[in-house]
C-alpha cells in the first residue's frame, strides 16, 4: 500500500501541474442492487472490473480523466477512479484506477492501474480475451505497448504490435507479493483492404513472492530472465519449478479473421488457452474459445452489435499427466530423472490453477480470465474449482425505437468441475441492461434485470438501478 500511496501522491502532483493546461472529464455514478437471494446473479457481478460485491447494497463511483491531446509529439493522459460500497457492515473504499500514460507515435507507456480496453462493444463474455477479461480488479505496474506498425518492404500487407509488462498482485493471496510478467506479439496480414488476418501469442507468468510453506521464492534478475524465457528454476526453486518452468505460466494463442465492410464488420476469433507445453503444441484441442461477431457502424438501429461465443475447456490435454512407463520406455530414460519410471502425457492442465501459486489465476477472489471459470474456497484459499466447461454465450446491443440503448446477454453452460473434483451441473444466466430515455434529468438512468437458473448457482433474480453523470471539470 505504501507504493500505491506514493504513486497517488505523484499522480495528484502531476494532475495539479497539468490540469490547467488541458480538459479534464469527470464521471460519477450511484448504483443500487438487490436480489431474491443473499448473493447477486452471475451477470450482475461479473465483467464489472471486480467492483460489485456479491451482496445487496449500493456502489458509489467517482472518476477524473484526461485523454491524449495532439499538442505535442509526446502526448500524455491520466486518470483516477474510486468506488465505495455502501449499506453493509464492511463498507470499504476501492481504488479502481490510477494511471498516467505517455504516447509517442505508435508506442505507448502505461503506468499504474488501468482497465483493459473494451472489445466487441462490451457484449463479449471475456472482452475478447480468455486469459484477461474485465472480470477482476486492476493491478499496479507498467505496460509498454504499441499499435500495429507496418513492416517495411511488405507494401502494408504485414504489420505487427507487441506489449511488455510487469505488475504486482497486491491482494491477500497464498503467495504474498506475487509478481506478474506479461508479453505478447500479434501479426496482422492484410491481403485486401477489406480483409485482415491476425495471429498472435500472449504469455503471462506469476513469480517471486513469499510462500507460507516454501518461504521467499526466487526473485533475482536472473530469475526474471528465466520467467521471460519460461525456463526451469535455479537456486531456491521448488522441485516442481526445477523440473518444469519457474513460476506459474499461462497464456493464449490467438487467431482472428475480420471482414471490414463500409457499414459493418464481421469477425471470427479463436483463443487457445495454455498452462504448459501441452497447450502450446495443440495437444489440448479442441479446448478454446470460438467467436462470431457482427458490428454495425450505424448506431441508431435495433441491433447494432451481436456476438456468439462457444467455450470448450473440458479436455485439457487429457485426464492424466503421466502414467507408468513400459520396460522399453524405461530403457531410454535417465535413472536420475525425477520422472524415471513414468511416461509424461502432458494432460490434466487444470486451467487457472497452480500447485505453487495456489491462489491461481484469481485476484481479490475473482477470476482474471473468463468468468465461466468458477472461483471458490479450497480450505481457506480462493482458487478455481470449476474449469472444465462447455458454454454458449450470446450478446446483443442496440437502440430500441432509436431512443433507448440496451444490452442483452444470455449464457448457458455445462460445468464439470476439475479432474481432481468432478461435478455435472447446468447453468443458465441472463442480463438485460437499459438506459432509460429521460432527457430532461441532470443524470442518466440505467436499469438492469438479471437472472440465474440451474444447478451451479442458486435460482436467483436481481435488479439494479444506476444514476450517472459525466461532463467537463476543466475545459
Amino acid at each position: 500500500m505504501k507504493k500505491i500511496s506514493l504513486f497517488l501522491f505523484l499522480f495528484l502532483l502531476f494532475f495539479y501541474t497539468q490540469g490547467q493546461k488541458r480538459s479534464v472529464d469527470y464521471k460519477t455514478s450511484l448504483t443500487g442492487f438487490v436480489a431474491s437471494q443473499n448473493t447477486l446473479p452471475f451477470w450482475a457481478i461479473n465483467n464489472k472490473h471486480g467492483l460489485i460485491p456479491n451482496g445487496h447494497g449500493a456502489l458509489l463511483e467517482v472518476g477524473l480523466f484526461s485523454d491524449f491531446t495532439n499538442r505535442h509529439k509526446i502526448q500524455f493522459a491520466y486518470g483516477v477512479s474510486a468506488a465505495g460500497f455502501l449499506s453493509r457492515p464492511d463498507n470499504h473504499l476501492i481504488l479502481d484506477q490510477l494511471y498516467a500514460r505517455a504516447r509517442w507515435r505508435n508506442l505507448r507507456l502505461d503506468l499504474g492501474m488501468i482497465h483493459p480496453e473494451e472489445e466487441y462493444r462490451g457484449i463479449s463474455s471475456t472482452n475478447g480475451n480468455f486469459i484477461r477479461s474485465g472480470n477482476a480488479r486492476t493491478f499496479p505496474g507498467y505496460n509498454l505497448n504499441s499499435e500495429y506498425m507496418k513492416i517495411p518492404c511488405t507494401q502494408g500487407i504485414l504489420s505487427i504490435k507487441f506489449n511488455w509488462a510487469d505488475y504486482m498482485m497486491i491482494d491477500d493471496r497464498y503467495v504474498e507479493d506475487t509478481r506478474l510478467h506479461n508479453k505478447s506479439a500479434f501479426l496482422k496480414i492484410k491481403p485486401h483492404q477489406r480483409w485482415e488476418i491476425i495471429v498472435g501469442l500472449e504469455h503471462w507468468a506469476q513469480w517471486a513472492g513469499t510462500s507460507p510453506d516454501r518461504g521467499k521464492q526466487p526473485s533475482s534478475f536472473h530469475d526474471y530472465l528465466r520467467i521471460v524465457c519460461a525456463k526451469e528454476g535455479g537456486i531456491g526453486a521448488s522441485v516442481s519449478d526445477s523440473i518444469n518452468a519457474l513460476g506459474n505460466h499461462l497464456g493464449r494463442e490467438h487467431l482472428a479473421i475480420n471482414y471490414l465492410a463500409d457499414n459493418y464488420t464481421l469477425s471470427f476469433y479463436h483463443d487457445i488457452p495454455f498452462e504448459d507445453g501441452s497447450g502450446t503444441d495443440f495437444r489440448s484441442f479442441p479446448d478454446g474459445t470460438y467467436c462470431f461477431y457482427y458490428g454495425s457502424k450505424k448506431k441508431d438501429r435495433w441491433i447494432t452489435d451481436i456476438i456468439y461465443e462457444f467455450y470448450y475447456t473440458k479436455y485439457q490435454s487429457g485426464s492424466r499427466h503421466d502414467r507408468p512407463a513400459t520396460p522399453k520406455e524405461m530403457e531410454k530414460q535417465d535413472p536420475n530423472s525425477h520422472f524415471y519410471g513414468r511416461k509424461v502425457l502432458g494432460g490434466c492442465d487444470n486451467y487457472f490453477n497452480n500447485g505453487e501459486y495456489r491462489s491461481g489465476w484469481t485476484l481479490y477472489e475473482r477470476v482474471i480470465g473468463s468468468p465461466f471459470m468458477t472461483p471458490g474456497l479450497s480450505g481457506n484459499i480462493t482458487r478455481v474449482i470449476n474449469n472444465r466447461v462447455i458454454a454458449h454465450h450470446v450478446g446483443m446491443k442496440g437502440r430500441a425505437w432509436q431512443t433507448t440503448p440496451y444490452k442483452l446477454m444470455l449464457s448457458y453452460s455445462r460445468n464439470y468441475g476439475t479432474y481432481g473434483n468432478t461435478m455435472k451441473k447446468n447453468q443458465l444466466s441472463g442480463a438485460l441492461e437499459i438506459t432509460l430515455p429521460f432527457k430532461n434529468l441532470p443524470f442518466a438512468v440505467e436499469t438492469g434485470i438479471y437472472g440465474d437458473l440451474g444447478d451451479l448457482f442458486k435460482d436467483n433474480f436481481g435488479f439494479t438501478i444506476k444514476l450517472s453523470r459525466k461532463g467537463k471539470l476543466l475545459k
